[in-house]
């Protein structure tokens, strides 16, 4: 591609002219930087590109875009901008050719209920006859492809290239989730979405955004991308959310359970085998049936309603669509290995989800509720204690435990959970070593008991300082009941 078009739009100064220079490749990362191709030094905000250029240059880039000057050798191509974060998306967008114009997108940000959304949406669009690519939180995939998920949102260059990628292999619709992270800094610019969905917004990520002001501003720049037929997707039950309803210049189609709103339920019926109820729509009723279970995805499916009928998907597909998925991947996901009590692994972890899961389960609940929890080091501390609570408040007794460390001492973030709840509850134990935790919790229920592993859902890793290693809650607990099912044989 000619580098003049990569650059349309972006002021930039250049020793020489670039209308002739063609470019093989685009690259942020220099260890994907490519012969003949360009690499930009992008300042990141634990990182400066700058480190890297020679590494770019080795690999053969032969133009190097950056904020500061720099020494290269003949042969090398110097583009200086000023801010190489806000030039980066225009570059991806220009190179990838734009390809969110030529398709339908679906975006779903807010604190609680993307995951699940991008999930019911695709089996609608699936339903549908509709080819439809997903980036989120669990893994990026489309046709017979599956990426594991760095991010929520990946970088712009890796977004814009998946997207191309969905787009020449003949999709038509995308759906992802957009993290806060991501519209604050920058990596969505040049996408432009058919349907936005704002779910909900609790504290989450205020050790990036300080405040749940500054947090609720970065998630309404979303609506900054639609298109100009485009429609924002609001959830009236969160009064944040519904607050900027009239300030939005799209069009608009809001959802609810507790408010009047566009797409409401009635006749709501949930057991622990799924859901029933009647969803009220400017298209008609239709009566869903769904396997997943809780207020919490009575409001996630109605949000997909919305974003569905936004887009022009008629109420047949809708309801296959819905009636189809199974369950959402660390979602109140069930682990099943012929024990007699219940065992659901889910990804909660604010306080807000917990809450909506655990008194959930409370309400179904026959005998006890057991929950092993722990909270991410280096994220949010305000929320520990808080969730603390959540755990205890709704259950019968609770394993806190070690989530993702990270460079935080586990003992020291159990410390500032179990500060919301020494003086006010007992029905807490503390075991540090999350293996350990969930074999505790297995090895003490009762027929009749559920068993909630909250916090880590879908990952199949652990944090622990810079290493990564394996650890998924669902395998560990397999292994755990047939370990317990091996002795009790044995005994």
């Amino acid at each position: 591609m000619k580098l003049r078009k990569v650059l349309n739009g972006l002021e930039f100064k250049a020793p020489a002219p670039v209308e002739d220079v063609e470019i093989l490749g685009l690259a942020c990362d220099s260890r994907k930087a490519s012969k003949g191709g360009m690499f930009v030094a992008a300042r990141g905000y634990t990182e400066n590109g700058l480190k890297y250029i020679k590494d770019a240059m080795a690999c053969g880039a032969k133009v190097i875009l950056a904020e500061e000057d720099f020494s290269a050798p003949i042969g090398i191509l110097k583009i200086l901008v000023k801010d190489t974060r806000s030039a980066l998306p225009i570059l991806a967008g220009n190179y990838f050719d734009h390809p969110s114009q030529n398709m339908k997108m679906i975006g779903v940000t807010g604190t609680n209920g993307k995951t699940t959304i991008t999930y019911i949406i695709e089996s609608i669009l699936r339903a549908s006859g509709e080819g439809t690519g997903v980036i989120g939180t669990v893994n990026y995939r489309f046709k017979d492809k599956v990426i594991p998920a760095k991010n929520t949102t990946p970088g712009p260059v890796e977004l814009q290239s998946m997207l191309a990628s969905m787009r020449d292999s003949g999709l038509n619709y995308a759906v992802m989730e957009v993290s806060s992270h991501a519209l604050d800094q920058t990596r969505i610019e040049g996408i432009k979405f058919d349907a936005a969905i704002f779910t909900n917004i609790t504290n989450e990520h205020l050790d990036y955004h300080k405040t749940i002001d500054g947090y609720f501003k970065a998630k309404i720049k979303i609506f900054d991308k639609l298109k100009k037929s485009g429609s924002a997707v609001l959830n009236l039950d969160d009064d944040r959310v519904g607050s900027i309803k009239s300030s939005i210049k799209h069009g608009v189609i809001t959802y609810g359970i507790n408010k009047k709103a566009d797409v409401t339920a009635k006749d709501i019926k949930t057991s622990l085998s799924g859901s029933k109820f009647i969803a009220v729509t400017p298209k008609g009723d239709i009566d869903i049936k769904t396997h997943l279970i809780g207020m919490h995805n009575v409001s996630n499916i109605l949000g997909s309603i919305a974003a569905a009928i936004a887009v022009g998907i008629d109420a047949k597909n809708i309801k296959k669509g819905i009636a189809d998925l199974e369950c959402v991947p660390g979602r109140l996901e069930p682990v099943e290995a012929g024990q007699k009590y219940k065992i659901f692994v889910d990804y909660a972890h604010t306080e807000d989800a917990l809450n909506n899961v655990l008194s959930l389960l409370r309400e179904v609940a026959k005998k006890s509720i057991v929950t092993v929890f722990g909270c991410g080091g280096n994220r949010d501390r305000q929320k520990r204690p808080l969730m603390g609570q959540a755990a205890c408040k709704y259950s019968d007794r609770v394993i806190i435990t070690s989530d993702n460390p990270r460079f935080e001492d586990p003992d020291k973030i159990i410390e500032e959970i179990e500060h919301g709840i020494k003086s006010v509850f007992s029905n807490y134990e503390i075991i540090s070593d999350r293996r350990k935790a969930i074999a505790r919790a297995l090895g003490s229920a009762s027929s009749g008991d559920i068993v909630i592993i909250a916090g880590k859902g879908h990952e199949d890793y652990q944090i622990v300082g810079d290493k990564v290693l394996p650890f998924d809650d669902r395998k560990i607990a397999r292994g755990i009941l047939q370990d317990l099912h091996e002795n009790k044989k044995n005994s």
